[in-house]
Protein backbone atom coordinates (compact mmCIF):
# COMPACT_ATOMS: atom_id res chain seq x y z
CA UNK A 1 0.00 0.00 0.00
CA UNK A 2 1.33 3.04 -1.03
CA UNK A 3 1.78 5.97 1.65
CA UNK A 4 -0.43 8.64 0.12
CA UNK A 5 -3.03 5.79 0.15
CA UNK A 6 -2.31 5.02 4.20
CA UNK A 7 -2.56 8.67 4.58
CA UNK A 8 -5.79 9.00 2.92
CA UNK A 9 -7.30 5.70 4.63
CA UNK A 10 -5.82 7.09 8.20
CA UNK A 11 -7.31 10.77 7.60
CA UNK A 12 -10.73 9.07 7.28
CA UNK A 13 -10.62 7.09 9.85
CA UNK A 14 -9.10 10.03 12.47
CA UNK A 15 -12.59 11.74 10.72
CA UNK A 16 -14.59 8.83 12.20
CA UNK A 17 -13.59 9.86 15.65
CA UNK A 18 -14.29 13.51 14.70
CA UNK A 19 -11.26 14.46 14.65
CA UNK A 20 -10.48 17.41 11.86
CA UNK A 21 -7.00 17.03 10.04
CA UNK A 22 -5.62 19.77 8.19
CA UNK A 23 -1.80 19.68 6.00
CA UNK A 24 -0.49 23.19 6.08
CA UNK A 25 2.90 24.67 6.07
CA UNK A 26 4.45 25.96 9.48
CA UNK A 27 7.16 25.65 11.64
CA UNK A 28 7.60 22.51 13.41
CA UNK A 29 5.65 18.46 12.75
CA UNK A 30 2.41 18.96 14.02
CA UNK A 31 0.14 17.12 16.23
CA UNK A 32 -3.20 17.61 18.12
CA UNK A 33 -4.14 20.54 19.29
CA UNK A 34 -7.28 22.41 20.30
CA UNK A 35 -8.03 25.75 18.65
CA UNK A 36 -11.18 27.52 19.57
CA UNK A 37 -12.80 25.04 21.23
CA UNK A 38 -12.30 22.72 18.12
CA UNK A 39 -10.24 19.75 18.06
CA UNK A 40 -7.86 19.23 15.73
CA UNK A 41 -4.93 17.61 13.90
CA UNK A 42 -2.78 19.79 12.26
CA UNK A 43 0.60 18.32 10.30
CA UNK A 44 3.09 20.22 8.30
CA UNK A 45 2.82 19.10 5.05
CA UNK A 46 6.22 19.80 3.74
CA UNK A 47 7.18 16.63 6.18
CA UNK A 48 7.98 13.28 4.24
CA UNK A 49 4.78 11.21 3.92
CA UNK A 50 6.39 8.38 6.52
CA UNK A 51 6.66 11.60 8.90
CA UNK A 52 2.87 12.04 8.11
CA UNK A 53 1.81 8.61 8.89
CA UNK A 54 3.91 8.77 11.99
CA UNK A 55 1.89 11.53 13.62
CA UNK A 56 -1.52 10.66 11.89
CA UNK A 57 -0.79 6.85 13.69
CA UNK A 58 0.35 8.32 16.95
CA UNK A 59 -3.20 10.66 17.39
CA UNK A 60 -5.01 7.24 16.31
CA UNK A 61 -3.20 5.04 18.58
CA UNK A 62 -5.13 6.54 21.91
CA UNK A 63 -8.52 6.35 19.59
CA UNK A 64 -10.66 2.57 19.99
CA UNK A 65 -9.86 0.74 16.64
CA UNK A 66 -11.26 -2.38 16.94
CA UNK A 67 -14.47 -1.90 15.98
CA UNK A 68 -13.57 -0.17 12.83
CA UNK A 69 -13.06 -0.87 8.90
CA UNK A 70 -9.75 -0.52 7.71
CA UNK A 71 -7.02 -1.98 5.53
CA UNK A 72 -4.46 -4.26 7.63
CA UNK A 73 -1.67 -2.11 6.97
CA UNK A 74 -2.88 0.51 8.66
CA UNK A 75 -4.45 -1.25 11.29
CA UNK A 76 -0.60 -2.29 11.44
CA UNK A 77 1.15 1.15 11.93
CA UNK A 78 -1.49 2.31 14.50
CA UNK A 79 -1.19 -0.45 16.13
CA UNK A 80 2.62 -0.47 16.10
CA UNK A 81 1.91 3.55 17.47
CA UNK A 82 -0.20 1.86 20.26
CA UNK A 83 2.75 -0.16 21.34
CA UNK A 84 5.26 2.35 21.31
CA UNK A 85 3.06 4.83 23.40
CA UNK A 86 2.37 2.13 26.15
CA UNK A 87 5.02 1.96 28.80
CA UNK A 88 6.66 -1.16 30.29
CA UNK A 89 5.11 -2.08 33.85
CA UNK A 90 7.46 -2.72 35.99
CA UNK A 91 7.91 -4.14 39.48
CA UNK A 92 6.89 -1.87 42.14
CA UNK A 93 7.58 -2.95 45.95
CA UNK A 94 4.12 -3.14 48.27
CA UNK A 95 3.87 0.36 50.52
CA UNK A 96 5.08 -1.92 53.17
CA UNK A 97 8.91 -1.90 51.73
CA UNK A 98 8.64 -5.35 51.14
CA UNK A 99 10.10 -6.92 47.73
CA UNK A 100 7.86 -7.22 44.70
CA UNK A 101 6.25 -10.58 44.45
CA UNK A 102 8.38 -12.02 41.74
CA UNK A 103 11.24 -11.56 44.54
CA UNK A 104 9.72 -13.25 46.52
CA UNK A 105 8.71 -16.48 45.31
CA UNK A 106 10.19 -18.63 42.87
CA UNK A 107 8.43 -19.46 39.62
CA UNK A 108 5.69 -22.07 40.96
CA UNK A 109 6.57 -25.08 38.58
CA UNK A 110 10.21 -24.89 39.73
CA UNK A 111 8.71 -24.81 43.27
CA UNK A 112 6.75 -27.80 42.61
CA UNK A 113 9.70 -29.60 40.87
CA UNK A 114 11.65 -28.94 43.88
CA UNK A 115 14.46 -27.53 41.90
CA UNK A 116 14.44 -24.70 43.64
CA UNK A 117 14.74 -24.77 47.57
CA UNK A 118 15.91 -21.60 48.73
CA UNK A 119 15.15 -18.14 47.44
CA UNK A 120 17.47 -15.62 48.54
CA UNK A 121 16.15 -11.73 49.54
CA UNK A 122 18.23 -8.78 49.87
Amino acid sequence: MRDKKIIEEMVVLAERFGQRIEFDEFDGRGGWCRVRGTDRVIINQRLTPREQIKILAQVLAGYPIEEQSMPPRVRQIIEEARAEQMPVPTPQPSPLGEPAPETLEPNREQKNKGEVTEHAQS
